[in-house]
């Protein structure tokens, strides 16, 4: 299946729209060479196409108004390549972000709880200013 939107995905249901573009992105990043490849050729094939087609717009004024248009709106033509070919590559970075905030919560140890960040290691007072 073909996918024009991140809302239609199911693992991504849960998470808002910003989150989804990171989630989106860096999966992306994670994709083999090849794929990446084969991701920014699509692209640029799609932005080559979209740009001769201008080209034939008649008068001065369309053209300026159609490649504001399409300056505009080429996002919207180039995210489904990215989300079809990163689609494989989202499971994993929704785990790999799941475990980063497993690891972010996690309570500090006891030996952290004992040092404070306000004594040195003898439990002396870090206050160096003007002490005798």
């Amino acid at each position: 299946m073909v996918y024009f939107s991140s809302k239609n995905i199911e693992v991504l249901q849960p998470f808002t729209a910003a989150e989804r573009v990171e989630i989106i992105q860096a999966a992306a990043k994670s994709m083999p060479y090849g794929r990446r490849a084969v991701a920014v050729a699509l692209k640029l094939l799609l932005l080559i196409g979209l740009f001769w087609a201008l080209l034939f717009v008649p008068g001065i004024i369309w053209k300026v108004v159609s490649l504001l248009a399409a300056g505009l709106l080429y996002p919207l033509l180039l995210m489904p390549v990215t989300l079809n070919l990163a689609l494989p590559y989202i499971g994993d970075e929704i785990a790999r972000r799941a475990d980063n905030k497993a690891f972010a919560r996690q309570e500090p140890t006891p030996k952290d709880r004992d040092h404070s960040p306000l004594s040195n290691s003898d439990g002396d007072s870090t206050n160096d200013a003007g002490s005798s």
